[in-house]
């Protein structure tokens, strides 16, 4: 039996009006904070609501990871429907691509609002998981894995190596490794 998917924009917007918290803890995110993005959204796409930096810092901080969590949710509705969820741009996987870190923080979430996870040192190895469709400054978020954890690394503090660099990322690794400039 094949399930629909459904957009969690729609989600939100019925449990609100039905007034039901019941469904909203089924789906593990605080009714708090499904309020509080549904008041900041509206109908606009959750990832396409977040890809501006300044929505982060209106709602509560402990909400960060449920918002993330209502952007998994959009991308794997949007990718069974076959629709792109932020504008234009689909989050895509790349292929466990290998990078190194120019330093910088590995955050919670694809904006430079979101919670510190870690700090990563200059040179230390990361594993690119999906390109965000998030663009900040030229620079496209990235979803990757470190020693430190999972989380989110901004495309213009590392460099791509043994594969093509994907689009967003600053430097590819042979032509500029970390400690070169």
């Amino acid at each position: 039996m094949r399930q629909t998917p459904i957009s969690i924009t729609a989600l939100a917007t019925v449990f609100i009006l039905f007034g039901s918290s019941l469904p909203s803890r089924a789906q593990g995110y605080d009714e708090a904070c499904m309020q509080a993005v549904e008041k900041l959204c509206g109908r606009t796409p959750v990832m396409r609501c977040f890809s501006d930096d300044a929505q982060w810092s209106k709602i509560q901080e402990r909400c960060h990871g449920d918002v993330q969590s209502m952007f998994e949710a959009e991308n794997d509705s949007a990718t069974a429907e076959g629709a792109a969820p932020v504008d234009g741009k689909a989050i895509t996987s790349i292929g466990d691509l290998s990078a190194l870190s120019y330093g910088g923080i590995l955050r919670s979430g694809p904006s430079m609002a979101s919670k510190k996870k870690a700090s990563l040192r200059p040179g230390q190895p990361i594993r690119l998981l999906e390109a965000t469709g998030i663009w900040t400054d030229d620079y496209q978020w990235f979803k990757v894995k470190t020693t430190s954890g999972t989380g989110y690394h901004w495309g213009g503090i590392f460099c791509t190596a043994g594969g093509a660099k994907p689009d967003g990322v600053l430097f590819d690794c042979d032509e500029n490794p970390p400690g070169s400039f």
